[in-house]
């Protein structure tokens, strides 16, 4: 399927948000190369495919928001049942979206001001709230994508200090941004690796690099 970004403008794409993406990370105590080599490793797989969900979703959304009923099907490849899809840069399911901003109010971590008040898992007002702000809101979706990664942490390693997780947690933590999986995939290695990239060019920009 045709995709939409290269990695080369993939990269360009997160150095224009550059600023924006240390103001999240440094609300959740997170490292920025955590973040950048997630989004690196998710915005050069958005492609035509991708745009059809959103539409099918957002088609479906506006047909519930008329009167339609909810009736999501078990298999989402079907359009007409399809409610949820990953959407936006950070490439991520409103349900998804839903469960992280749920344990990160539980462990009482920063949510960013624009997001709804109390949310219900699988709840439709609730799915079709999120996932039009996770696919219009910028802000919201990288923030989201954040707190999905801190969730994906404390998931596999106890923990949501990702500035202190190792080699093997760091690979945990990303496969498991990925999926649901409890063992490291070959997304894990492929965005551990962009972390090494990015952690590097950090260590320049504050001469650390001993």
């Amino acid at each position: 399927m045709l995709k939409l970004y290269s990695q080369k403008k993939a990269k360009r794409m997160i150095q224009d948000r550059d600023t924006l993406i240390r103001n999240i990370c440094s609300s959740y105590h997170l490292p920025v190369a955590c973040m950048k080599a997630i989004l690196l490793m998710e915005i050069p797989q958005i492609d035509l495919a991708d745009v059809a969900a959103d539409a099918a979703v957002r088609l479906n959304w506006l047909r519930y928001s008329l009167g339609a009923e909810y009736a999501p099907g078990r298999h989402t490849r079907n359009p007409l049942k399809k409610y949820d899809s990953s959407t936006g840069f950070g490439q991520i399911f409103s349900q998804v979206a839903i469960d992280a901003i749920l344990f990160a109010q539980s462990m009482g971590l920063p949510i960013y001001t624009g997001t709804p008040g109390e949310l219900f898992p699988f709840r439709p007002d609730d799915l079709r709230q999120v996932w039009t702000r996770l696919n219009r809101d910028e802000v919201f979706n990288l923030s989201c994508a954040a707190l999905n990664l801190l969730h994906a942490a404390f998931q596999m390693t106890g923990k949501t200090d990702l500035t202190q997780a190792d080699n093997e947690e760091l690979k945990l933590c990303f496969s498991r941004y990925n999926g649901n999986v409890r063992k490291v995939t070959a997304y894990g290695e492929q965005a551990f690796l962009y972390y090494l990239e990015y952690q590097h060019e950090e260590e320049i920009l504050h001469g650390n690099t001993d």
